[in-house]
């Protein structure tokens, strides 16, 4: 069985690969405009699958669990927002990858209005499908962020709890070297005495 601290570690772990996944992805200073890009593009609809079916099997160890605790709970539903968004991208980079076989295929035709009006068109949808994409990856990661606030918050009120239950005294703040200076004493107080 995980504790806290070990689902804290995972999603903070997740966070990192959707980060390094996200950096693969297209920007919107380089957007993909030939069939060539695509198969980078399909690359990352790729992993993005894998990931997906990761987080699914990892959502169904979880849950398996009866009763599951709060702590695991919250990781399984963390993944299933996280799936969601990243289904999402996943669906956005595929309109990419057609809409660059779309600009392939009018490619020769430049000149006639309707074509250049259907590449012009098929250049908005990748824009917007790459920002989709970008936007998906960041409100997973916050997701995230959030899942391990919340993990991290509960564990150290547990913590706490056990301390005050045991007649534990809290853990001295960490050594400052400010902590070490000490206050002057008032020239007033020494006379005074």
């Amino acid at each position: 069985m995980t504790t806290p601290v070990s689902e804290s570690l995972a999603l903070q772990s997740l966070a990192a690969r959707l980060e390094g996944q996200q950096a693969r992805l297209p920007s919107s200073t380089r957007l993909p405009n030939r069939l060539a890009d695509a198969a980078s593009v399909s690359q990352s609809v790729t992993e993005l699958g894998l990931l997906i079916a990761e987080m699914g099997q990892a959502i169904h160890t979880r849950i398996a669990l009866e009763p599951a605790p709060e702590h695991m709970l919250r990781t399984a539903w963390t993944y299933g927002e996280v799936v969601d968004r990243i289904g999402q991208a996943a669906s956005a980079l595929g309109a990419v990858t057609d809409q660059l076989a779309t600009i392939t295929h009018i490619a020769p035709l430049r000149g006639r209005p309707d074509a250049d009006q259907a590449l012009a068109t098929a250049n908005q949808v990748i824009e917007e499908a790459v920002a989709t994409a970008h936007s998906e990856f960041a409100e997973a990661r916050r997701s995230i962020r959030t899942a391990v606030s919340i993990i991290d918050a509960q564990q150290a009120r547990v913590e706490a709890a056990r301390a005050r239950s045991t007649g534990d005294l809290p853990r001295a703040a960490p050594y400052t070297q400010a902590a070490a200076v000490a206050t002057p004493v008032s020239p007033s107080l020494v006379r005074s005495h």
